[in-house]
């Protein structure tokens, strides 16, 4: 069963709405390939790993990774390389403010 992607970063997909989405057009990623920022279903670890760093070196240049990884988080996106973020930091910061917040 595929996982399901609420949006693609670069803007490809604004299906949703009620939200802005200016920021998009501006993104590093906005030509790039969406499957360097979302991996396939069972992907292996080091394949994970080298793509995530190709996608974190895009952002790592992006003018707007601040807006790309607040929609990352208030979202939330589960899945993909989001604004210099990856799924697991995502996860894994989600639990440490659901923690304290608890």
């Amino acid at each position: 069963m595929s996982k399901r992607r609420a949006a693609v970063p670069g803007g490809r997909n604004l299906g949703v709405t009620g939200m802005t989405w200016d920021w998009h057009e501006k993104a590093a990623c906005a030509d790039s390939p969406s499957e360097l920022f979302y991996g396939p279903d069972g992907e292996k670890p080091p394949a994970r790993i080298a793509r995530e760093e190709r996608a974190l070196a895009i952002c790592g240049r992006c003018l707007v990774r601040t807006q790309c990884r607040n929609h990352a988080m208030g979202f939330p996106e589960p899945y993909g390389v989001w604004g210099g973020t990856t799924e697991s930091s995502r996860s894994s910061t989600r639990r440490g403010l659901t923690s304290r917040v608890a």
